[in-house]
Parts: C-alpha cells; sequence; structure tokens
C-alpha cells in the first residue's frame, strides 16, 4: 500500500455504476482502476494487487461471492479490504458474502459519505495490518539472530577456555620446571583469557546496536599510532608462532580520523588476531596505513588460507561460520561483524579482497579528520 496514493479497484459491470463510485471517491486523492466483470478483476488483482477493492455482487460469468472467494484462496498472505456492494436486501446473501471473505457490505446505491467512510475504515485497517506484519517479521529476524548469537559464542567460548584449562594443567603438572619452560603455556593463558574478554564486549556492543542504543565517544586518532601500539600489544602472541609483523605506518600526523579509540583499537586488534590466527608458523603479515584522497586507509595482509570468493561478503553480512582447515577448524564471523558494525558507525567501509598467491587482504577506510589550524581548532 503506497501511503500517498492508495490503489483501488472497482469491479461492475455496469459502466455507470463504476464511474459514480470513483466520483465519490475522486476527492480522497486515490488511484483507480476498473474491471467490468469477474474474470477481469481476478487478472487485475493478479497483475497489480489494489490495496482494497469494490466489488459488486451481481455480474455474469462470475459473480462477486465466485470472485471473492477466488481471491481470498489465491492471496494468503497479505490483508486485502473486500467490500462488497450489492442491491440485494437479504440478511442470508450478506451471510453469504462474509463466508466468501467479503470484510464489509453496503448497500447500493451507495450514499457518498458512507462510501469514502468505509472505504478509509478498511484502508486504516490494511495499514494497520502490514505494520503489524512487518514488526513480526523484524522481531523474528532480531529473535533468531540471537539464537545464531548465542549458538555462536557457546562454540567459540568452548575453544579458548579448553585452551586455558590445558595450559593450566600443564603449569600445574610441571611446577619444577623453569620459568623459560613455561613462557609459551603463560602467554597461551594470557592470549585465550584475553580472547574470551574480547568475545563478551562484542556481544554487548552488538546487542546495543541491536537496541539503538550504540554510543561513540569521539577524539581525534591517529590511526598509525593506534596501529603501532596494538602491533606492540601482540607481538608476544606472533612471537610465540615465529611470525613477523610489519608495519608500514603513514606519514607522522596524516592518518588522523574522528572516532572513538577504544572501539577502533579492537576493529584493529580483530584484524591483527585473525591475521595471526589464520597465518602458519614463520609466516608475515603486512600491516599498511595510508591516505589519499580524503580517506584514511588501514590494510591487513596475512599469509594463511585466504576466504573462499563467496564467503567475503558474508563474513560481514552474517555471523557465518568460515571453515579454515590451516587454523585447525572452523571460526565464526563474530569478530568481523562486530568490526564491521564500528567501521559503518565511524562512516566507514572494511571489506575482504583476494591475495595473489594466498592469503586475505582486509581493507579498511575511513574518512579523514579535518585539518587543525594552529591554535588548534
Amino acid at each position: 500500500m503506497t501511503t500517498d496514493s492508495p490503489l483501488l479497484l472497482i469491479v461492475d459491470d455496469d459502466a455507470t455504476a463504476r464511474q459514480v463510485a470513483q466520483a465519490f471517491l475522486s476527492r480522497e486523492g486515490y488511484t483507480f482502476r476498473h474491471a467490468a466483470g469477474g474474470e477481469a478483476a481476478l487478472s487485475s488483482v493478479e497483475e497489480q494487487e489494489p490495496d482494497l477493492i469494490l466489488l459488486d455482487v451481481m455480474m455474469p460469468g462470475i459473480d462477486g461471492f465466485e470472485v471473492c472467494r477466488l481471491i481470498r484462496q489465491r492471496n494468503t498472505q497479505a490483508y486485502l479490504p473486500i467490500i462488497m456492494l450489492t442491491a440485494l436486501d437479504n440478511p442470508n446473501e450478506v451471510a453469504k458474502g462474509l463466508d466468501a471473505g467479503a470484510d464489509d457490505f453496503i448497500t447500493k446505491p451507495a450514499r457518498r459519505l458512507e462510501l469514502r467512510a468505509r472505504v478509509r475504515s478498511m484502508l486504516r485497517i490494511r495499514q494497520q495490518h502490514m505494520a503489524i506484519v512487518q514488526q513480526a517479521n523484524q522481531l523474528e529476524e532480531l529473535n533468531n539472530q540471537r539464537e545464531d548469537l548465542v549458538r555462536m559464542v557457546v562454540h567459540d567460548l568452548r575453544s579458548p577456555v579448553t585452551a586455558v584449562q590445558l595450559a593450566a594443567s600443564a603449569l600445574l603438572a610441571n611446577e619444577a620446571v623453569a620459568r623459560a619452560d613455561t613462557d609459551g603455556d603463560l602467554t597461551l593463558i594470557k592470549e585465550e583469557a584475553r580472547r574470551v574478554g574480547n568475545y563478551l564486549e562484542e556481544i554487548l556492543l552488538l546487542a546495543r546496536k541491536e537496541e539503538g542504543r550504540l554510543s561513540l565517544s569521539f577524539s581525534r586518532v591517529d590511526l598509525s599510532e593506534l596501529t603501532r601500539e596494538t602491533i606492540h600489544a601482540l607481538m608476544p602472541v606472533a612471537k610465540a608462532r615465529k611470525q613477523r609483523i610489519v608495519l608500514e605506518p603513514a606519514p607522522q600526523g596524516a592518518a588522523v580520523i574522528l572516532g572513538d579509540a577504544a572501539l577502533l583499537r579492537r576493529v584493529v586488534d580483530n584484524l591483527l588476531t585473525n591475521g595471526i590466527k589464520f597465518s602458519p608458523p614463520e609466516s608475515l603479515i603486512e600491516v599498511r596505513v595510508s591516505v589519499q584522497g580524503g580517506q584514511v586507509a588501514l590494510d591487513v595482509l596475512d599469509e594463511g588460507p585466504g576466504v573462499p570468493e563467496h564467503m567475503r561478503k558474508r563474513i560481514f553480512e552474517k555471523y557465518e561460520i568460515v571453515k579454515v582447515r590451516a587454523a585447525g577448524g572452523p571460526q565464526t564471523g563474530l569478530g568481523l561483524a562486530f568490526s564491521r558494525t564500528v567501521v559503518e558507525a565511524h562512516g566507514g567501509y572494511i571489506s575482504c579482497l583476494p591475495r595473489e598467491g594466498k592469503g586475505s587482504q582486509f581493507h579498511v577506510t575511513f574518512i579523514a579528520a579535518p585539518t587543525l589550524n594552529g591554535d588548534g581548532s
């Protein structure tokens, strides 16, 4: 139903009666279509569903009752109001029409004010019905997303928690081992515990977004420096896998954006963590921060197995499960969904690009912050 101009289908074998009905309603701003009989009415509804039907009962061929019944059989999803027009003043005929699926009856000849009021009433009910259906669909989609989220969280939290337990058990069983021999276990415990905390924060942020309560604390953020700090924090994890992380920063002070530093740090952390996790030992992870055309870009390039072409958009759109054999099993897109939410909240864009040879390239762009004047304004 179009709010500006609802479409009314007038069905009557009498052309004069159709014109009179349209004339009575012409000031209401409706769009009209006419059908001179039952077959024409069914074809018209099939071609373009109207917002309301004014249907005469007594017509040659297929009468109004049968037309009404057939329309109801064919249109089981949307609510389509049907007002029947009849010259018969017979309660049995009214009951027959209601049984066929009519919503209202008007006795011919129709009175102008009554016809206008009944049409407005039926259109109002249709609009309310469509709004309820839309809300129900949205609620169902949200509920499905929440259920998917719970399943993913249970799956994702199980692996790091198990790793923490195994590492702790190894430490307890080797109390006499020198500290140098436990560094790897301690690093694993710290990293997996950090991952658990990150998952919980991402769940909270995504929930706030669904509820419309996501708020950002904006400040001027140097993306090169923020990336450098994040790499430094993750370096012990990369070293444990004998991986190298190489940063190619933008010129000093050039890669400044307006954003929430804490959330942006989490985005960089997610992309780097993915690069570390999915890349083999002794591999190289390249990180580039650049400025071009009023935009600041962050690129993270890894040497992992890559993301299949058909998944490169889906990993951001939904909480998809991506099977990556080299990483030891299926991995979900919770972190990438979180990253997409944060990036888009900053007016940016994130994508996954293929690399020549092997690996993936995650590309993020933001609008560069305005240059400050000498007085800092």
